[in-house]
């Protein structure tokens, strides 16, 4: 494996970015109130302020908000194309490798799993936004790893920004309700954060090829599966109902089943594996 020197991390204050700043030891941290990524010049300040020039980029910065990406593409595609499009084409410059993060959201579903080669066909402004993404990215040229990956779960990051992840949520609930209804037929990978950290350093140190990775727990669940799997696991009593994804209208059109295929990249471990490993760490 390859040294692999000084690495910024983008948006290090989320869930991923957190287990990230674990992984690097070192490694410069940046998250809101250092930059607004979105102010071209204040961002190109900031990197000359370096005093370094990093050997890798790791971007975890994202507009997330599916839903709310329908009402506002212009900022989805701001941070999850222009935004990583300008950053790729520095660390080309630079000749810093970049690894920037995408998603399943990217196909429509009708595959149900999903190679790295695959063409994707996004439903969703917000799939959409990630999609000219990776092509921006892909066009600077350089090192770069686009690693789509889904549905992270893991300890909620430092930022108030940070979202709490299903399984926070789900736990939540069941503190009080008897029972919850959960959507069973979308079915997605599931991915927990330290393993997707872990395998982001692996692509670095093993200094991989540049191109799309496919980065999550193996197997796939629908939110059904992983709410059951959760009280399973936590040992709690609620019940939970499977309802269709007409139950909860939502405006983004999601994929039905869009399971991400590994072929790049040493398998991680069954998304319940993981599960298990995180709750009990929690106890």
């Amino acid at each position: 494996m390859a040294e692999i020197g000084k690495v910024l991390i983008l948006g290090a204050k989320g869930t991923l970015g957190g287990q990230l700043m674990r992984l690097f030891p070192g490694a410069t941290g940046w998250d809101r109130e250092d930059v607004d990524v979105l102010d071209a010049a204040a961002f190109q300040a900031r990197l000359d302020g370096l005093g370094f020039v990093p050997a890798a980029v790791v971007n975890c910065v994202a507009f997330n908000d599916v839903d709310g990406a329908e009402d506002h593409p212009e900022r989805a595609f701001a941070l999850n194309a222009e935004f990583p499009g300008r950053l790729a084409r520095w660390t080309k410059e630079k000749g810093a490798a970049l690894v920037h993060y995408s998603t399943n959201y990217v196909f429509d579903g009708a595959l149900g799993e999903y190679r790295e080669s695959d063409a994707p066909a996004p439903l969703s402004a917000y799939g959409n936004s990630k999609w000219r993404g990776e092509q921006l990215v892909a066009d600077s040229g350089g090192r770069w790893y686009v690693v789509r990956t889904a549905v992270i779960f893991g300890p909620k990051g430092e930022s108030e920004l940070s979202k709490k992840s299903f399984v926070d949520i789900m736990l939540d609930l069941a503190a009080k309700r008897d029972t919850i209804e959960a959507v069973a037929d979308e079915i997605n990978s599931v991915t927990y954060a330290a393993d997707l950290a872990a395998a982001t350093r692996g692509l670095l140190e093993a200094a991989s090829p540049a191109g799309v990775y496919h980065a999550t727990n193996r197997g796939g669940a629908s939110w059904y599966d992983f709410a059951r799997e959760i009280y399973r696991i936590a040992g709690k009593k609620t019940a939970v109902l499977p309802v269709p994804s007409t139950r909860f209208p939502r405006k983004a059109k999601r994929p039905p089943r869009a399971i991400l295929i590994n072929t790049q990249l040493p398998p991680l471990r069954p998304w319940q594996e993981a599960l298990a490993d995180f709750l009990g760490s929690r106890a």
